[in-house]
């Protein structure tokens, strides 16, 4: 059963306004949407001018929202950082307001947030479905500190994914135990991404993960092409497949049940049925083709649209303007409570015309 987390007293703005949950129980987790350091009233926005005190309001409301079901930030199993360009050089102030949370942590540099004025979204999940492990996010930096194989996306991508196995060996686990990759690269490497599924092909086949891949502004580390996080399951995982014979020839699943969770592959515009992009240049009639994908994917899983606890909105720069529209989409294709969503604007994605990407997790009964 999935419930919804909402605070008696949220002053930072009015959730009911909205089209995503602060936060929901579901599957053994509290999934929370992403936070700023902002609020919001009649008057308009306020914001404080540092990134530190940012990220430190983040985990005040973080903080609310896992107090509805008892319980607090020192529960917190995983936390995405979310940083803009302009925030990359206060990484160290953003790590000293969290609050003694636990748990692996990630950082994606971003273009900017949905709501451009922060310069930090704080996203956690706290507690975990059985069975789950979740690594912290993997560089392509050696023990000494060093990056390996510099200016070669290639090397690199094959290096943190064996750098996941050894991890996962940590935990009586392996390559075949993974269940969900979300991989960053930079806009300058995409032409060289393709070469980069030998690896994935080695490692990960032949049930091969749900997968989200973005092009990003910058790494947290100079001279990294590549940063990947991965989520790998005790469970059993079988590929979800609504009958997308694409799918056969890739090297990500359009979704991977491990137990009760449903790891929904970030999904575009590209229409599998035909290899062609829906919709180009309108961001919402991407969004809606989107969501009706992710429908079909859960109803494959026998589950419903409805079982979604949680939603990532990956927006292209070119898709910004239109972005607002994409709201009344979930009003009217998501069932309540809505899911808890992160949206964030990053450098591209990997089809020149996809506006939009959307990743899922589902908690199925």
């Amino acid at each position: 059963m999935i419930t919804e987390l909402r605070p008696t007293e949220f002053p930072w703005m009015d959730p009911s306004r909205y089209t995503f949950s602060l936060g929901v129980q579901g599957g053994g987790a509290l999934w929370l949407a992403g936070e700023t350091g902002a609020s919001y009233g009649p008057d308009g926005a306020t914001l404080p001018a540092g990134i530190g005190d940012q990220a430190r309001v983040a985990w005040d409301k973080i903080q609310a929202v896992l107090g509805v079901a008892d319980s607090d930030t020192s529960a917190c199993t995983e936390i995405v950082e979310y940083v803009t360009t302009a925030g990359l050089g206060e990484l160290a102030d953003i790590a000293r307001a969290r609050p003694g949370a636990a748990g692996p942590g990630s950082i994606m540099v971003i273009e900017s947030l949905v709501r451009p004025e922060p310069q930090v979204e704080v996203e956690v999940v706290a507690g975990g479905p059985s069975g789950q492990v979740r690594l912290p996010q993997i560089l392509p930096v050696d023990e000494e500190g060093g990056v390996v194989a510099r200016g070669d996306l290639v090397a690199q991508a094959a290096y943190v994914l064996d750098r996941a196995g050894q991890l996962l060996a940590d935990h009586g686990l392996d390559h075949s135990h993974i269940v969900r990759i979300v991989q960053q690269t930079t806009p300058e490497t995409r032409r060289e991404y393709r070469s980069t599924e030998d690896a994935r092909r080695r490692l990960l086949g032949p049930l091969f993960p749900a997968s989200t891949g973005v092009l990003v502004p910058a790494l947290p580390v100079d001279g990294a092409l590549v940063a990947l996080d991965v989520w790998a399951s005790e469970h059993p995982k079988r590929v979800i497949n609504p009958g997308w014979s694409a799918f056969d020839d890739l090297t990500f699943s359009p979704a991977v049940r491990a137990g009760d969770i449903l790891y929904i592959s970030g999904t575009t515009a590209w229409d599998p049925d035909t290899n062609t992009t829906v919709a180009p240049g309108e961001i919402a009639a991407q969004a809606r083709f989107v969501y009706e994908q992710i429908e079909a994917i859960c109803q494959a899983a026998g589950g419903s649209i409805g079982d979604v606890v949680k939603t990532i909105e990956y927006v292209a720069p070119a898709g910004f303007d239109g972005y607002r529209s994409v709201a009344g989409l979930r009003r009217e294709l998501l069932d309540r409570p809505f899911p808890a969503a992160t949206g964030v604007v990053v450098s591209g994605l990997l089809g020149r015309q996809w506006l939009i990407e959307v990743e899922a997790v589902a908690v199925l009964a």
